[in-house]
């Protein structure tokens, strides 16, 4: 669990990251999740987009997502989440916070 002052630099540090991830109107399917999978592994941090064709709720999106890859949800807004978890990935610099 992160805190508000670890939520709050890791919001800070997304806001110049490119869309690692975007999600169209198939939703939340296995494939997907494989990628932001293997995004969370190399990045750590990662910003995801969703169409505006994907009927599904953003949020909910975000929270099971978050749930099913042991990730944390950092940030909603509008049609991006932003989740991050610690990558045990060796010689990546990890993410100060």
């Amino acid at each position: 669990m992160l805190t508000t002052k670890q939520r709050a630099a890791l919001r800070s540090q997304s806001n110049s990251l490119p869309d690692s991830v975007i999600i169209g109107k198939g939703g939340l399917t296995p494939t997907v999740l494989g990628e932001l999978d293997t995004a969370l592994y190399h990045r750590e941090l990662i910003k995801v987009s969703v169409l505006k064709n994907c009927d599904a709720d953003i949020r909910g999106m975000a929270f099971e997502a978050a749930e099913k890859l042991g990730a944390e949800s950092v940030q909603i807004i509008g049609g991006k989440f932003v989740l991050y978890r610690f990558s045990d990935k060796e010689g990546i610099e990890h993410i100060e916070y």
